[in-house]
């Protein structure tokens, strides 16, 4: 042990334990946070060591698991764990050879840096034109896939639960992987249950046998597809809220349960032979997890659905959660405005952006920043 902290004290310029404030964030985004750290290490010869001890905010750090977060879930990401690094750090001072990042210093090469992933280009990660966002997706989820196949093992008791479910229900099958993002989603473009049904019957056409295995936040959402496609759709025990409220931030499960249930869900996606999916973390993550897989993106694309607005002049407090947004519309139909918006929907989301630059132009005369 004291020979590999030798090793990596000669071999790298610094030590860098990854410990980011994450309050508020989702399983998946605590994972692409985290690959955009091992992308940055690699850049600059620093040796990673994933510490999202009890002072990181999250909802998923089980107390009655240990002392940090990566490592109920995944194996360590470097040979250095975090408890082999806690225990150098009692014997060996270490100080001089430690980078610490703020959280909003690492934030800020995650969500900033041209080398880091990027899981969608919505709200302020659309700063510029993309160009072709079919080519955009490809680049991205190449790096997503390189570091993930090079870092993230999960643990080996997740990984029998996903072989042990799959083979279960789908041995022997095509299996149409589906995933859609309900609850809380307001970043980027909401799909409702009813787009995926076209593009389901015609997978149903080409794999009349096929089963589905719909991976979703929203419990509402089951009883729709099963009524829809009946004993083809299976799904994992994952608790599923019934509101806009999402389930990592119910206090109805312990904070472990909370990240298996998206880390089952996500490798189950990622043993599909094709997916359908929305914007998410959930559904790129299964992306990264398997090279092969293929997917269809009914998200990315859309600007205005639902009377809302995600272009590069998105505002998160103007668009209301996925839930809201499709429970008024109902689930089985498709509304008109699922992908478009209607005259008058269209005149109160700019008239709202009017609203919002004169309450900040007459906010900034009152503090003095301007003159009337």
């Amino acid at each position: 042990m004291k020979a590999l902290i030798e090793e990596v004290l000669k071999s790298y310029k610094k030590l860098h334990p990854i410990q980011i404030n994450m309050e508020g964030a989702g399983f998946g985004a605590i994972i692409l946070v985290t690959i955009n750290q091992l992308r940055y290490c690699e850049r600059e010869n620093i040796y990673p060591v994933v510490s999202y001890t009890a002072e990181c905010k999250n909802a998923f750090l089980d107390p009655t698991m240990g002392g940090e977060l990566w490592e109920q879930y995944f194996e360590p990401v470097m040979p250095l764990s975090y408890q082999m690094f806690k225990e150098h750090s009692k014997t060996i001072d270490l100080s001089k050879h430690i980078l610490k990042l703020s959280s909003d210093e690492a934030i800020k090469i995650s969500e900033e840096h041209p080398e880091s992933v990027y899981s969608f280009p919505f709200g302020k990660w659309r700063t510029q034109d993309l160009g072709d966002l079919d080519e955009w997706y490809a680049k991205e989820r190449a790096k997503g896939r390189e570091t993930i196949g090079t870092y993230v093992k999960p643990k080996a008791h997740i990984l029998q639960k996903v072989e042990s479910f799959y083979q279960e229900n789908f041995s022997n099958k095509f299996v149409l992987g589906i995933h859609i993002r309900g609850t809380d989603l307001h970043y980027a473009p909401v799909v409702s249950p009813a787009e995926y049904f076209p593009h389901i019957d015609a997978w149903l056409e080409k794999e009349p046998t096929l089963k589905i295995f719909l991976a979703t936040d929203q419990a509402q959402y089951i009883p729709v597809f099963e009524q829809q496609y009946g004993d083809r759709i299976v799904y994992s025990d994952a608790f599923r809220s019934d509101n806009e409220v999402a389930p990592f931030q119910r206090n109805e499960l312990s904070p472990y349960k909370k990240g298996e249930d998206v880390l089952l869900d996500i490798l189950l996606l990622s043993k599909v032979d094709f997916l359908i999916k929305g914007s998410s973390n959930v559904g790129e993550m299964a992306m990264y997890f398997n090279p092969n897989l293929e997917c269809l993106d009914l998200g990315y694309k859309k600007e205005k659905a639902f009377g809302q607005s995600y272009d590069q002049g998105w505002d998160n407090h103007t668009n209301p959660p996925a839930w809201k947004l499709v429970n008024k519309r109902g689930l089985h139909q498709l509304a008109k405005d699922a992908s478009s918006q209607s005259m008058a929907q269209l005149f109160w989301y700019h008239a709202r952006k009017r609203a919002k630059s004169l309450r900040i132009y007459f906010g900034k005369i009152k503090q003095g920043i301007l003159k009337p």
